[in-house]
């Protein structure tokens, strides 16, 4: 039987049978894959504690007839600040499914590897977690080719310090094109520069702003409600402690 390593995060986990698991791995080199996990929900069974949900494994799989099986693995970060407050946990578990829904099983994935694990890393030690959210959906869709259009006027194609975000059209309108669009939100320069550095720094006088336009932008991509996204809104709003 012949066996594969590789390296990869835990992004979903479905029961099955008594006993097992298939798991969902987003890896360094094969894109995103899925494998299964004998016996793995018995008490006593020795990898349980190495294939939680965000665990950064190496992992040894042994080629299967459908689906490889988890033969081995070994934690390399396990992200345990993740659980740090339950808004860290909603959280990322909101990056987990938004990669599950828009990568599938054998795509090539660019930077999106590097982008998961350094957004999920980002909320393990502390960082703003509105930052960090706003970070991964617009490098997300960047390396996806989403990329909003952001230095020109969707419409006419002059260049633009300021104006309106248009999330029908994919980016920004001039004032003479605003009306392309109603519906399209005002950004100003210093709120636009941030959207363009696509850093986890951004200052927190834009960062409202910022959040507001990744957020729509990646709904308008998506376009279908994640239950992952239902839970981050109700935790937020503080209607779960």
């Amino acid at each position: 039987m012949a066996t594969i390593k590789t390296k990869g995060i835990i992004i979903k986990r479905i029961n099955l049978g008594e006993a097992d698991r298939i798991l969902t791995i987003l890896t360094e080199d094969r894109g995103k894959i899925r494998v299964v996990a004998k016996g793995v929900r018995k008490p006593k069974a020795k990898l349980g504690g190495f294939l939680e949900l965000f665990r950064y494994n190496e992992y040894l799989l042994a080629e299967g007839r459908n689906l490889d099986l988890v033969a081995g693995a070994y934690t390399i970060n396990n992200l345990v600040g993740i659980g740090q407050s339950l808004r860290s946990v909603a959280t990322a578990y909101y990056i987990a499914e938004t990669v599950d829904k828009l990568i599938e099983e054998t795509q090539e994935i660019n930077r999106v590897f590097e982008i998961v694990y350094q957004s999920l890393e980002s909320i393990s030690v502390g960082w703003d977690l509105d930052a960090v959210k706003s970070w991964f959906e617009i490098n997300l869709l960047t390396s996806l080719g989403f990329r909003p259009e952001l230095n020109h006027c969707v419409e006419c194609r002059t260049p633009v310090d300021e104006g309106w975000f248009s999330f029908d059209l994919g980016g920004m309108l001039d004032a003479q094109h605003r009306s392309s669009d109603p519906a399209s939100i005002p950004i100003g320069g210093e709120e636009l520069l941030a959207l363009r550095a696509m850093s986890g720094d951004i200052p927190k006088q834009v960062l409202p702003k910022v959040a507001q336009i990744s957020a729509g932008f990646m709904e308008q991509i998506i376009d279908r409600n994640l239950k992952s996204k239902e839970f981050l809104a109700e935790v937020t709003s503080g209607f779960l402690e």
